[in-house]
C-alpha cells in the first residue's frame, strides 16, 4: 500500500478524515481549607457552609461544604458541592475534580472525585461528591491542627462537535484549541 494517508479527497476510494472536537473555554482551580473542622461537624444533616466566591474557567463559583452529609438521613460522609454563582449564566457545561489534599498539597489518589454537570444561574443546581467518611478523616492522619484542605479543578467546555479535516492534518499536533 503506497501512502494510504496521502489523499484528502473522498472520490474514487480515497481516504477522508474528520475530527471530534471538544473545545475548552477555560479552566481554573480553587483551594479550600477547612479550619476548625471539629467545630463544623454537628451543624446538621443537609446544612452546608459556603466558601468565598471565586473565579475559575471564566465564571464565578463557590463550594458548599457539608460536614454532616447533604441529606437529612445522614451518612457520616463529608461532601463538597460545586455551585455556579454567575448572575447571568444561561448554561455552563463544566467538568470538575474535587480532591482531598495531603499535608504537602498532593491529592490523595483514593480521594480524587470527578464529575460533570450543566449549571445555570436560573436554577440552584449544584453537583458534588462524597469526599471522605468522617471516621476515616478523623482516624487516618488527614487532619492536621484540626484542619484539612481540598482542591477543586474546573474545566468549562463548549458544545462538542465534529468537522471534516484534510487527511494531512490527522497526525499534526493540535497547536491551538478551537473556541
Amino acid at each position: 500500500m503506497s501512502n494510504a494517508f496521502a489523499s484528502s479527497n473522498g472520490a474514487g476510494g480515497g481516504v477522508t478524515a474528520s475530527a471530534i472536537v471538544a473545545p475548552v473555554v477555560g479552566s481554573g482551580s480553587h483551594i479550600l481549607r477547612i479550619d476548625g473542622y471539629s467545630c463544623t461537624k454537628g451543624i446538621g444533616n443537609g446544612t452546608h457552609i459556603a466558601s468565598e466566591t471565586f473565579a475559575a474557567a471564566g465564571h464565578r463559583w463557590c463550594l458548599h461544604y457539608y460536614p454532616d452529609s447533604p441529606n437529612r438521613h445522614g451518612s457520616g460522609e463529608i461532601c463538597i458541592f460545586l455551585k455556579l454563582v454567575d448572575a447571568d449564566a444561561n448554561e455552563v457545561k463544566a467538568k470538575y475534580t474535587i480532591s482531598l489534599l495531603d499535608h504537602d498539597g498532593t491529592p490523595r489518589p483514593q480521594h480524587i472525585h470527578a464529575g460533570e454537570n450543566t449549571y445555570s444561574s436560573r436554577d440552584a443546581s449544584t453537583s458534588g461528591v462524597g469526599l471522605i467518611e468522617r471516621s476515616e478523616l478523623e482516624g487516618c492522619g488527614y487532619l492536621k491542627d484540626d484542619a484539612f484542605v481540598i482542591r477543586c479543578d474546573i474545566i468549562v467546555v463548549k458544545e462538542i462537535f465534529t468537522k471534516a479535516i484534510p487527511v494531512s492534518e490527522v497526525f499534526r499536533p493540535v497547536m491551538k484549541r478551537e473556541m
